[in-house]
């Protein structure tokens, strides 16, 4: 794999016309592509541009594209070496902490762009300084802009581009879930929970999720687990104990990728912690969430210091219940009463997602003009040093 790296770094360093890589694309696996997507195919599309895609993952399914208009690159272990060197006009990436660990910028004039993979606060559940380093930031919504003008503030920081952008990947499942509507069958299926909860110590999964997922197969619900990618990634053998448990149940189902949102679509009831993906089930499906109160991750011990409330916790009671993780027998009736009360929360949630998250159904188009007017900027200041 060393070798197949090296030949990668040498097709785009050296085998790669400049203008065929003004603009690149990172991530870090191919769970992450659905945030690019938007973006990438008004950039190749409507715009006309090529665009690089480099990826971590080496069963990233955008490496076998067959579209001409992106190049794909595998590059894994070798990517410390690979961002230093980088000379691109535009470098696109959901990793954050860029410049504060292995991940340096380049001392070339690359313009960073941070695209959100979530919608969650940006000062609890991410390092100190996540997004110092970035040039322009794809905001969600108004919390976003709030969050970092303080930290830019307290810190005196150099300012950022902060930019109205919305989420793309909200918006396809709105898209992917409108036609699941029209296609769903009309008579009546079993009921199915999706348990997609946060990563780290005490998520939904770790602190009681055997003895939920026991109950609620009990009770005759079909159950989806969808742990998040770091899970996945950092604790395989808590998740092998799920597959011998339940996997001889067909009523059970372990989905280990992300890449795909058709769990978000076919669930009735999403169970959570204080997880993004509460945000992407709500805001684009309109259903509720049920939450368990289970203790919340905090990568961030300073994060009170910008004394603004974390949008993903003070918005929960506003898009469905928060339950005690300590009393389970309970939650299948909370899931029951939240489906009848399905229209109510419908009518509140849409409205909701009305003021908390910018341009929605327009993100890929403002995202895209943004990148290509960064690109005219410079080609401008070239000519005119000329």
């Amino acid at each position: 794999m060393f070798f197949k790296e090296m030949h990668e770094l040498y097709r785009f360093f050296w085998k790669t016309p400049e203008e065929k890589k003004a603009i690149v694309f990172y991530a870090e696996h191919e769970g992450y592509y659905p945030n690019f997507e938007g973006l990438i195919k008004e950039l190749i599309g409507k715009h006309k541009q090529t665009i690089c895609y480099v990826s971590s993952d080496i069963h990233d399914p955008v490496l076998q594209t067959s579209e001409s208009r992106i190049k794909t690159f595998y590059v894994n272990k070798l990517l410390t070496l690979f961002m230093p060197f980088v000379n691109c006009k535009v470098f696109v990436m959901t990793l954050t902490d860029l410049n504060q660990n292995q991940i340096r910028r380049s001392p070339n004039p690359v313009h960073y762009v941070y695209v959100f993979h979530s919608m969650i606060s940006t000062h609890m559940k991410y390092l100190p300084g996540a997004f110092d380093y970035y040039d322009s930031i794809f905001c969600v919504g108004p919390h976003h802009i709030k969050e970092i003008l303080k930290r830019e503030e307290l810190h005196e920081l150099q300012p950022k581009n902060l930019v109205k952008t919305g989420n793309y990947l909200l918006e396809r499942i709105y898209s992917e879930y409108q036609k699941h509507l029209a296609e769903k069958p009309t008579v009546d299926e079993k009921t199915t929970i999706l348990i997609a909860p946060s990563w780290g110590d005490n998520n939904v999964i770790e602190n009681c999720g055997e003895d939920l997922v026991e109950l609620l197969l009990k009770e005759g619900y079909e159950v989806i687990v969808r742990p998040h990618p770091e899970t996945v990634r950092r604790f395989p053998h808590l998740l092998k104990t799920f597959t011998i448990k339940f996997g001889k149940n067909s009523a059970f189902t372990l989905e280990k990728s992300v890449a795909s949102c058709e769990s978000l679509l076919k669930s009735d009831v999403l169970i959570c912690d204080s997880s993004g993906v509460a945000l992407e089930y709500a805001f684009g499906t309109s259903r509720p969430v049920l939450f368990l109160d289970v203790p919340y991750m905090v990568r961030n011990e300073n994060y009170k210091e910008l004394d603004l409330e974390v949008f993903e916790l003070s918005i929960r009671k506003e898009i469905g219940v928060v339950a005690s993780h300590e009393n389970l027998d309970e939650i299948p009736k909370i899931i029951e009463n939240l489906k009848a009360d399905r229209m109510n929360y419908k009518k509140q949630i849409e409205k909701l997602r009305e003021q908390n998250v910018f341009a929605f159904g327009n993100s890929p188009e403002i995202g895209a003009q943004y990148i290509l007017d960064i690109i005219r900027e410079k080609k401008v200041d070239k000519e005119e040093k000329n």
